[in-house]
């Protein structure tokens, strides 16, 4: 019998389009729904207090986060933008960096073509990903010690993600309250004798679950946490979606984490690199 990840990587659809009929790929219809909601996200990641901020122009958003990286002052886009709406998008970043990074991500292909010259390449993120039958069939052995729930309080978020990036105050800024009651994320936290020791967080855009956020406390790796917490986040991302069910759940990987998601069933689809002034 294949499992989950073998029958996902087979699976291929007809798509009509006149008179000749074009295969598409199951990791095709999932490059192109994570591309779509890409711009969406930087706009639901910027939701709470100033100084954040969401600017959009044509197909490129832009949201800032108000911190110190990157990712904290970001672009993304969904199809390709005209050259003024380009140069608006990049003048806003500039505008709002004030000495801050700031990065614009697409897929590599994408940048091949030098649709943003002159920026450079800053970074690369692999992306993985899985179908929604594989995220709620995974294995889940939960360690006996070990407590998930997906109703953490403000203060056991803050403690799970700011503890595992050993930044709590850049934890404090980016969870908010309405954070913990907004429609289209949940937080999911794994708690060991009433500590959090970890975290991870699921986001709904378009017909997409995007996992990120996901880290254990590093006195507390190697016990099976993080599988743990990443199977709970999957499953969430499938069967409490607020709206339509998902097609597809996907997520940013470093290296480190993507020896894990991989052992999990999630199959790298694609990468994507940010951008940004030499």
């Amino acid at each position: 019998m294949l499992g989950p990840r073998a029958s996902a990587s087979i699976t291929s659809r007809v798509c009509h389009r006149g008179p000749v009929a074009i295969v598409e790929s199951t990791h095709d219809t999932w490059r192109r729904e994570v591309q779509v909601s890409c711009p969406d996200l930087m706009a639901l990641a910027a939701v709470g207090d100033e100084p954040r901020a969401v600017a959009r122009f044509g197909p490129v958003t832009c949201a800032d986060l108000g911190v110190a990286h990157g990712w904290g002052l970001h672009a993304a886009y969904d199809a390709t933008p005209e050259l003024p709406e380009r140069e608006a998008a990049v003048t806003w970043l500039r505008g709002r960096a004030a000495g801050r990074r700031w990065e614009l991500s697409m897929p590599r292909s994408h940048a091949a073509h030098g649709l943003w010259d002159p920026l450079v390449e800053v970074g690369s993120k692999p992306v993985y990903a899985m179908g929604v039958d594989a995220a709620v069939s995974m294995a889940r052995e939960l360690p006996h010690e070990l407590v998930i729930t997906t109703a953490p309080s403000r203060s056991e978020v803050v403690a799970g993600y700011g503890g595992w990036m050993d930044d709590v105050p850049l934890a404090e800024l980016l969870v908010t309250d309405d954070d913990l009651v907004h429609p289209r994320r949940r937080f999911v936290c794994g708690i060991v004798d009433g500590r959090a020791v970890g975290c991870a967080l699921v986001r709904w855009s378009g017909r997409t679950a995007y996992l990120s956020g996901i880290g254990v406390l590093a006195a507390e790796r190697g016990r099976g946490y993080g599988w743990a917490l990443t199977a709970e986040a999957a499953r969430v991302a499938v069967e409490d979606a607020p709206y339509d069910r998902p097609e597809v759940v996907w997520m940013y990987a470093t290296d480190e984490g993507a020896a894990l998601y991989s052992r999990m069933g999630f199959e790298r689809i694609d990468d994507h690199v940010s951008l940004s002034d030499p």
